[in-house]
């Protein structure tokens, strides 16, 4: 924890989860009956190897953003002022944090990483591992996803061995960065 204040508590809580999210992705085993499916029309088919990542990117987006969106509401109750509606999209946070604390999530450490895990966790949940229209779209895509040596081919993404553990440390950078500037606010 970066604060002295115990309210501060949900940043080791997010911490804690961003670690164990990268323990999954070293020990989590696909049964062998998972070996390679087939998800038909969905894509081909995918990897056992591919399952522990894809939990773990899912995880570890899950986390960050329910970190910014606690953050920025416990960081309104400290200053006794009212909290403004929660921002659902990534979009939406980053006006959020902008208009209502004063700086921008890019300017956290960490961001680039996220950023491109963000996306990743978006063709992972949205795109049942396929990239979404918007995704396929956006033509800055295959430089963003190099900050986490992730390939994009197709209609894909081609994960590396060091795609989880670079976005761990990148998520806990993010994190630590976070509070540290809503701290400052204080």
């Amino acid at each position: 924890m970066t604060s002295d204040d115990p309210a501060w508590s949900l940043t080791d809580d997010a911490l804690v989860l961003i670690l164990h999210a990268g323990d999954v992705h070293d020990s989590l085993r696909a049964p062998d009956t998972f070996s390679t499916l087939r998800p038909g029309q969905l894509g081909g088919a995918t990897e056992r190897q591919a399952w522990p990542r894809e939990t773990a990117v899912l995880r570890l987006i899950a986390t960050v953003e329910a970190f910014a969106n606690a953050a920025s509401e416990l960081s309104f109750r400290l200053k006794g002022l009212p909290v403004p509606k929660e921002p659902f999209t990534w979009p939406a946070r980053k006006k959020h944090y902008t208009l209502y604390h004063g700086f921008s999530l890019e300017s956290c450490d960490g961001w680039r990483p996220v950023e491109a895990g963000i996306d990743l966790r978006n063709c992972l949940a949205h795109g049942l591992g396929n990239l979404t229209d918007l995704l396929l779209k956006d033509e800055s895509l295959g430089a963003r996803m190099k900050e986490l040596d992730v390939v994009v081919s197709g209609n894909r993404m081609h994960f590396a061995r060091s795609t989880v553990p670079t976005l761990v440390i990148a998520c806990r950078k993010f994190v630590r960065s976070l509070e540290q500037q809503l701290v400052a606010q204080l």
